[in-house]
């Protein structure tokens, strides 16, 4: 597109947590390092299980001394319940947020008086700036084309970033798996956090057996939850498709092979996937 254009994060919800021991509260829990959050440097981080398993992601950000959460809602009350479960009888407090209202943003933007947030989405690059507005509907967008979570969702597939409530799944999905380690979601120098133990043992020992690619159907059909196999291997099954982008988890060994021969996926169903680097 070659007319700025914005998605909306509708369904994201926002929480503080303020108080004298809020930092290291929070550092004991987050994948990532939150002395890096300030409101000038948002960082994007995960909850996990004890066993490592995604619970949920958010970004934080710093602003009148409060760190301010914003998750998309679908997590909200999970996430809302693990912090009161870790709070104990930290000096903390946890207090819901609203009138703030957040986008992706793709161009230059003027900015205004009304911005909490204008910086580069702190994930990937490529996937816009993240704008955290006073306003619902700021007029600094009016000039800006709206897309649809289609297509959002389509460019993060592009760019190896998971929209988390499509392409993961609680108490099951694990992060290096799903590319989060290039995400600047976790800190690998910072100490101890909720699941921190096998994250560090997956990375370090060399554990990771698969991960997410992007791929193009060149031939067929695909469709959520289709097994990518052919006469000789099975290489794991499809995660998500927006229009002509293939989210899949692979087994690693599998997809290297092809990528390095510079050859497609031909299944067994007839699918012809080509590799997207």
């Amino acid at each position: 597109m070659t007319v700025p254009y914005f998605y909306k994060n509708s369904n994201s919800r926002f929480l503080s947590i303020e108080g004298e021991d809020s930092t290291e509260f929070l550092q004991n829990l987050i994948t990532n390092d939150i002395n890096k959050c300030s409101k000038k440097n948002p960082i994007y981080s995960c909850l996990l299980t004890p066993q490592g398993k995604f619970i949920c992601d958010f970004f934080i950000f710093k602003k009148d001394e409060k760190y301010l959460i914003e998750t998309h809602s679908f997590f909200y009350d999970k996430l809302l319940k693990k912090l009161n479960l870790y709070k104990l009888r930290s000096k903390v407090h946890i207090n819901e947020i609203i009138n703030l209202y957040s986008y992706s943003v793709f161009g230059d933007l003027q900015k205004d008086k009304d911005i909490i947030i204008y910086k580069n989405d702190p994930r990937n690059k490529n996937i816009g700036n993240k704008l955290i507005h006073q306003r619902k509907k700021p007029e600094i967008l009016n000039s800006f084309d709206e897309i649809d979570e289609k297509i959002y969702h389509e460019i993060l597939i592009q760019n190896l970033v998971p929209l988390s409530h499509y392409d993961l799944e609680e108490n099951k999905s694990l992060l290096l798996e799903n590319n989060f380690e290039n995400l600047n979601s976790i800190s690998w120098d910072k100490g101890c956090y909720v699941g921190q133990e096998i994250t560090a043992r997956m990375k370090y020992r060399s554990l990771l057996k698969k991960r997410i690619y992007c791929l193009k159907a060149k031939e067929g059909s695909a469709s959520v939850g289709e097994y990518i196999k052919d006469d000789e291997s099975d290489y794991g099954k499809i995660i998500s498709v927006v229009n002509n982008s293939i989210l899949a988890m692979l087994k690693i060994e599998l997809a290297e092979r092809k990528i390095n021969a510079q050859k497609k996926i031909k299944t067994n169903e007839g699918l012809v996937l080509e590799f997207i680097l």
